[in-house]
């Protein structure tokens, strides 16, 4: 069976008022910045999904894709600022966030069979919300396990307990 990435399995909603906003603030961005990046924007199961390439990519993906995560927020403030309705946009960069959402399902899937195998609870380093996200919904149909978020803040982390 083909592994199917949890961001596509979004609700569809079809609106192309987005796609012109998005890209003037990314150009904007882009030319007042001087990096060099080339961005692509497509609208996929209801998220809009901005990939950058080129030879700056590597500033946005620098201390866990902490300016990634940031430009994200703020475009997201835009959009909301902007635009009526309830709106989904990720960025990416260089395919990173695919990629770490298949890390993340691999050692959900780790720990959790090291949780079934000796009774005793897994706590998950610091995430972010959204990959805290990845590991509960990987770990919702998991036999044997649960999950649950702990902590404050920054240091919020999940803890897999056997059942």
């Amino acid at each position: 069976m083909a592994e199917i990435l949890l961001s596509e399995l979004m609700p569809v909603r079809d609106d192309d008022g987005l796609e012109p906003l998005l890209s003037n603030f990314l150009t904007g961005l882009i030319r007042y910045s001087g990096w060099q990046l080339v961005f692509t924007i497509s609208e996929q199961a209801g998220v809009w999904h901005v990939n950058f390439t080129g030879a700056d990519a590597g500033v946005l993906l620098a201390r866990g894709a902490e300016v990634l995560n940031a430009l994200e927020h703020i475009l997201e403030r835009v959009v909301a600022h902007q635009m009526s309705g309830r709106w989904s946009v990720r960025l990416d960069a260089n395919g990173y966030r695919a990629g770490r959402e298949r890390e993340l399902v691999l050692m959900a899937r780790t720990a959790a069979e090291q949780v079934r195998k000796y009774r005793q609870p897994f706590t998950f380093s610091a995430l972010s919300a959204a990959e805290r996200r990845v590991i509960h919904l990987t770990l919702a149909a998991e036999p044997g396990v649960r999950t649950e978020s702990v902590g404050q803040g920054d240091e919020r982390k999940v803890v897999v307990h056997p059942l």
